[in-house]
């Protein structure tokens, strides 16, 4: 019995020890961010507030970089140029089973602490399919425009970060 709350230690032990984060920061001394407004040049009405609410709920939950309003280290700024979706796919019977998300935006990172731009881009554009509306396709993996849009500004948010604070 003894042998084995010793094995059971040693094994917590050495998991304990091996903890390992596939973070990397290549900028450590930017400790915090603000997120600015995104201007939506768009015609989807509330997109712009959207994409910046969810940007800003995604720095949240990464935790590497702490939300600030005012003195930040660091700022991101973007512009919604286009967002617009078109027909992705039919059905056997030609009706429409796939949309396509399109978003385009202008991003800009920048170190304030060094007073450089970390990463632009100035077309960044981004696509998702969704399932119509009472399809279900293997595509759009039964999506919604919402669930898509979603999608959408998480792979933004990925995007910014591994071309800005990730070094691979």
């Amino acid at each position: 019995m003894v042998k084995k709350f010793i094995y059971l230690g040693m094994l917590f032990a050495v998991l304990w020890g091996c903890s390992y984060s596939v973070f990397s920061n290549a900028y450590p001394h930017l400790k915090n961010i603000a997120v600015r407004p995104f201007e939506n040049r768009s015609s989807q009405f509330d997109l712009g507030d959207t994409v910046t609410d969810g940007l800003t709920q995604k720095f949240s939950r990464d935790g590497r970089l702490k939300l600030v309003t005012q003195q930040p280290d660091c700022t991101l700024e973007g512009e919604i140029l286009d967002f617009s979706e078109s027909v992705y796919s039919y059905d056997s019977g030609n009706n429409v089973q796939d949309y396509m998300l399109r978003l385009s935006c202008s991003v800009v990172f920048t170190d304030l602490i060094n007073n450089q731009v970390i990463y632009e881009n100035k077309n960044l554009t981004l696509t998702e399919p969704y399932a119509a509306a009472g399809q279900s396709s293997s595509t759009a993996k039964s999506k919604t425009k919402g669930e898509a849009t979603d999608e959408l500004i998480t792979r933004l948010f990925n995007t910014i970060i591994q071309n800005s604070l990730e070094t691979w």
